[in-house]
């Protein structure tokens, strides 16, 4: 099959207007055109014409609808077998106003139509030649064998399905059991079986008889646990039971019962009479120790005394030591103040001279800012003179330069245009013909302008000349002379307007004005040079400086300043006074000796204040020293009160001895208390221990015969026989289902190992016809099939091997195109001619490998239709091969 041209209507961009694309020929056909021109339109538009029905509604369609909507009209032109067709189809996106039909070209005869053409384009095209199924069509942005935007997994499996069937049929019976589609199906169907029973990780599958087994297996050996653990708590209760009633017989003795309840009364009075003779003890401690606290108040009496009357005369002894301190505190205090006094008013006297000081100063600076004043009126009034002929130069120059302002860019184009302007007349010379008019009395008249006589006159037009008396003779030059040449009259006027847009009238008044601006541009620098060396701040600052000084020395701005004599200090030492300087001079060396001086008095400060600090602080521990003494006077009876004291001392240590006496016999006889406690205590606990034993034996007891009477008849010993022999059993089926999945896994991998064996001479003839395409392009380069995929996998270039999803895209799309290419011979050599076409499909490929690809479509097209569609205009016209194009009609009605 090959494509003649496609027409669109009401498709997408082409809303109301009917768009065709085409011619195509036999070999290679390149439309170039911009963005946007609808290029991928008619690549989607011919896509939807073969692969969807004409009552579809599918979002592929309606994508290629208008926002206005309304019908769309698709037609092709095709040739089959020599036989031209025409397939167009209306998609109304409803049932309603959609149809399909098949027309002969050479007859006009409709053949088919709807459903009937439907079907004939299925047999026909689809089936037949097997080609626009996505392995020869590229849409705009692939760049994989199968990597189409719009596409999914469906359409590359549909790719993939295309080429194993054209593989398998080049090859015939050569794949039996090799490497075709018999060795896949094999291998599909053992993929199948194990799939049915495994996973991936060779486990047993959900839902498959392995897993039913495994899980039957696991489930015994659950109930084979809880029956082995049943048998086990059985024989456990057994012997507990045993154990519990053995030693209730032991504890339930009269004997030992009785022989406990003895232990725990004699135990018992032990135990009080040990606790009645501790509380004889316990009352002597108690007396001892009221005895003792009492004798010891009384030595904390007398103590207070005797610590009184030292205290007091401690306290006499420091009053004395301290009045002393006092005296001598206060003399120092005086002395400290007497310096500070001293140096205060040496300061004070030292102020009154800088004061003075200052008020001479002052009048010494008014004398010599008087006389400052004089000699800088005067240069100001030298700098006002030397700055009038700069003035002057400046307002010359800005006079000049606000007039026309003609620039040397000005001048060069205005001298260019004069130049092409001769260059032309004397071209024009060159190649026309010229003649010279000489007329007796009137003269001769073109374009109703006299000639002058004896002018040479070029003939670079059309002309009538008008011969006063004779008549006119029409003059043409020859035809096609002086095509590319310039005309001298369009230059002078364009050379007119640009004198007129400057201004002047002449190219030398244009050259005059520029030299005069120049100039005056020249002149303005220099004066504004001077200007600013003369008055930097500028000259209005200068003036207003002149006026200041005028007003400040009382002199009359427009009068000249008056001169100042060569000795200028000679004004400021008339006077009889020192000068300034002298006096600030006097002033600092002062203030130097002020500041010495004030630098003292922080120190006589601190000594005053630590002086008085020294002082308050003696006066004040001198009073308190009193005040302490005043309260520990001595009271009238402390003598009475100390030998009272005294004698009750001796007496209470009496009674103290006598009840230490009394205490020591009672300990030296008293029984062991803590003894007796633990005998109690240890007969007391034998017998409750006894009875939580027995009670807890009891429970034990009880528990057992209720497990034993509970599986006395469940005969759970003979029931774990029984599963054990369910589980060996179990385990041996889910064993042969594990054997079954292995054997399965290891046929396919011998099966695919004996399909990679054949692979070679499988792919042989893709190999053979896509071995030239790539040297081409990559000189010494092979590559690798994917076995899965039927597309290269991998390329060795210069000794270097690259996975194909590894490489740039410009390198992805290159050999996926040769890919196809080779595919496209292989269906031509089977009688299938397919058409191939790309839309952008070398996006990502650089200048000098699209310059090789184009070769090799050239090459491809000499047997095989190309339909190359692309954006780039400049890089593709060098492609080659016939041009078509999209023409665009408005719709009529």
């Amino acid at each position: 099959m090959k494509l003649r041209k496609l027409t669109l209507h009401n498709v997408r961009r082409f809303t109301g207007r009917t768009a065709a694309l085409g011619p195509f020929g036999d070999g290679l056909t390149t439309i170039t055109a911009e963005n946007e021109s609808g290029k991928s339109t008619f690549f989607d538009a011919l896509h939807a014409l073969f692969f969807h029905d004409y009552g579809s509604g599918k979002k592929e369609l309606k994508d290629l609808q208008p926002y206005a909507g309304g019908a769309m009209r698709i037609a092709a032109e095709v040739e089959i077998e020599g036989e031209a067709y025409r397939i167009e189809k209306v998609f109304n996106l409803k049932k309603a106003g959609s149809s399909a039909t098949i027309t002969s070209l050479a007859t006009g005869t409709i053949l088919k139509q709807a459903d009937d053409a439907e079907q004939w384009i299925q047999q026909t095209i689809l089936n037949t030649n097997k080609g626009p199924a996505g392995l020869l069509w590229v849409r705009q942005g692939t760049t994989g064998l199968d990597n189409d935007p719009k596409a999914g997994a469906k359409a590359e499996a549909e790719g993939i399905e295309a080429r194993r069937d054209i593989m398998s049929s080049i090859r015939g019976q050569i794949d039996a059991v090799t490497g075709g589609r018999r060795m896949d199906k094999i291998v599909q169907h053992c993929k199948q079986e194990l799939d049915l029973i495994s996973t991936k990780q060779d486990k047993p599958k959900a839902g498959s008889q392995w897993k039913a087994a495994e899980d039957h297996a696991e489930s015994l050996r659950d109930l084979q646990q809880v029956l082995t653990t049943t048998v086990a708590t059985l024989r456990r209760h057994l012997d507990d039971k045993k154990r519990a009633s053995r030693r209730l017989r032991e504890l339930n003795d009269p004997e030992l019962r009785q022989e406990r309840a003895d232990a725990v009364t004699q135990t018992e009075a032990k135990r009080s009479e040990a606790r009645e003779h501790d509380k004889h003890v316990q009352s002597a401690k108690k007396d001892l120790q009221i005895l003792t606290i009492e004798q010891a108040e009384f030595e904390r009496e007398i103590e207070q005394i005797h610590q009184a009357q030292k205290q007091r005369a401690n306290l006499a002894d420091a009053i004395k030591a301290k009045h002393a301190q006092v005296e001598i505190a206060t003399q120092e205090k005086a002395k400290a103040g007497e310096a500070l006094k001293s140096a205060q008013a040496k300061i004070a006297q030292m102020e009154v001279e800088r004061r003075d000081l200052k008020g001479a100063r002052e009048l010494a600076k008014r004398a010599e800012g008087e006389a400052a004043g004089r000699l800088q009126l005067f240069a100001h009034w030298e700098r006002k003179q030397q700055l009038r002929e700069p003035t002057e130069q400046l307002d010359a120059a800005s006079s000049v330069l606000k007039g026309i302002a003609i620039t040397p860019e000005d001048v060069e184009r205005l001298a260019k245009l004069e130049t092409r302007r001769d260059i032309a007349i004397e071209k024009r010379k060159f190649h026309f013909s010229s003649f010279v008019l000489h007329a007796d009395q009137s003269k001769a008249l073109i374009d109703g302008k006299e000639v002058p006589n004896g002018e040479q006159q070029t003939l670079d037009r059309a002309m009538d000349v008008a011969l006063p008396g004779f008549g006119s003779i029409s003059l043409r030059p020859a035809e096609g002379a002086g095509l590319a040449l310039e005309s001298p009259a369009e230059l002078q006027e364009e050379l007119n307007d640009s004198l007129k847009a400057l201004g002047v009238s002449s190219m030398e008044a244009a050259r005059q004005v520029h030299e005069a601006r120049k100039r005056a541009l020249q002149a303005q620098q220099i004066a504004q040079a001077q200007v600013r060396a003369l008055a930097p701040d500028g000259l209005q600052a200068l003036e207003n400086q002149w006026q200041s000084l005028c007003k400040e020395l009382n002199h009359a701005a427009e009068e000249p300043a008056p001169a100042v004599p060569n000795n200028r200090q000679a004004d400021t030492q008339d006077g009889a006074g020192p000068s300034s300087e002298a006096i600030e001079a006097a002033i600092s060396e002062l203030e130097d000796d002020i500041e010495r001086q004030r630098l003292t008095l922080p120190a006589l400060e601190t000594a005053l204040a630590k002086a008085a600090d020294v002082l308050t602080e003696a006066e004040v521990l001198l009073r308190r020293l009193r005040d302490e003494a005043a309260e520990l006077a001595v009271p009238a009876d402390e003598a009475e009160r100390l030998s009272q004291l005294q004698a009750a001392r001796q007496e209470q240590t009496i009674k103290v001895t006598e009840a230490q006496a009394v205490l020591q016999a009672l300990q030296a006889g008293a029984p062991d208390i803590a003894a007796s406690e633990a005998a109690y205590d240890r007969a007391q606990s034998a017998v409750s221990e006894d009875t939580r034993e027995i009670h807890s034996l009891e429970k034990v007891l009880a528990v057992s015969n209720a497990f034993i009477q509970t599986h006395s008849e469940e005969a759970v010993e003979e029931r774990l026989a029984e599963v054990t022999g369910e589980l060996s059993r179990a385990e041996e089926r889910a064993a042969q289902f594990a054997d079954h999945a292995k054997a399965l896994k290891l046929l396919i991998q011998h099966l695919e190992a004996a399909r990679a064996d054949a692979q070679d001479t499988y792919f042989e003839p893709i190999r053979k016809e896509l071995i030239p395409l790539l040297s081409q392009l990559h000189a010494g380069a092979d590559f690798e099939i994917d076995p899965e995929k039927l597309a290269v996998g991998g390329i060795t270039r210069n000794g270097v091997s690259d996975s194909v999803d590894a490489l740039s895209g410009g390198a992805s799309e290159q050999i996926a195109l040769l890919t196809r290419l080779a595919f496209a011979r292989l269906f031509a050599k089977q009688g299938n001619h397919v058409p191939i076409i790309l839309d952008d499909a070398m996006v990502h490929t650089d200048d000098e490998r699209i310059s090789k690809m184009f070769d090799v479509l050239t090459h491809v097209a000499k047997d095989q239709q190309i339909i190359v569609l692309s954006c780039r205009t400049r890089a593709f016209s060098a492609l080659g091969g016939a041009r078509a194009s999209i023409e665009e009609a408005p719709e009529a009605g």
